[in-house]
């Protein structure tokens, strides 16, 4: 399934999750579990392929995961919702449908998730720093950072928030600097 395709799908079924957890005042809860999931679903291949496998029955599927996640302690209304996606077939756009979900609690809260690409790690002090600058810039109540390691980047860093990249590294001056040349060159 293509992931347009997948992405459309995924919008009701995390809308309707958003909505669930919203009137009955279990938001954090909720989110809490479906980062658990996400976790859990990511470090577990086997299990996402036998509960995506047709030729299991649903049944067999849902012993599977209820007792994969018996202990992980979550709301009963977070497995009502996965026994639903097993119902309809559509466990396997767990992740699509999480991702989607996180995005609109994200809105929903103000918070603002931030890719943020750097040469090198970034210290707890430049992030609170980067954290700090950017909910200004955005307005966000929260910035949420998700940061890696990029060493092409050769210096400074790159942030993307939506569509919105400012990109603060040295590869990218340089690009900006070559193409200043060649414009006053010619």
């Amino acid at each position: 399934m293509s992931k347009m395709l997948m992405s459309k799908v995924a919008d009701p079924y995390a809308s309707a999750l958003l909505n669930l957890a919203s009137s009955t005042n279990t938001l954090d809860t909720i989110t809490s579990d479906i980062n658990d999931l996400l976790e859990l679903f990511d470090s577990n291949e086997n299990l996402v392929g036998y509960l995506s496998n047709p030729m299991y029955s649903r049944k067999s599927k849902k012993d599977v995961l209820e007792k994969v996640i018996a202990p992980l302690y979550f709301n009963e209304n977070t497995v009502r919702f996965l026994m639903v996606l097993l119902d309809r077939s559509r466990i396997d756009l767990l992740e699509s449908i999480a991702e989607k979900y996180l995005q609109m609690v994200y809105d929903f809260a103000e918070i603002k998730i931030a890719q943020v690409s750097s040469a090198i790690p970034l210290t707890p002090d430049q992030e609170l720093d980067l954290i700090s600058r950017l909910r200004n810039r955005t307005g966000a109540k929260e910035i949420k950072l998700v940061t890696n390691v990029d060493k092409s980047l050769l210096g400074g860093l790159k942030v993307q928030i939506g569509s919105n990249v400012i990109d603060l590294s040295l590869k990218g001056q340089l690009r900006e600097l070559a193409t200043q040349l060649d414009t006053n060159l010619f």
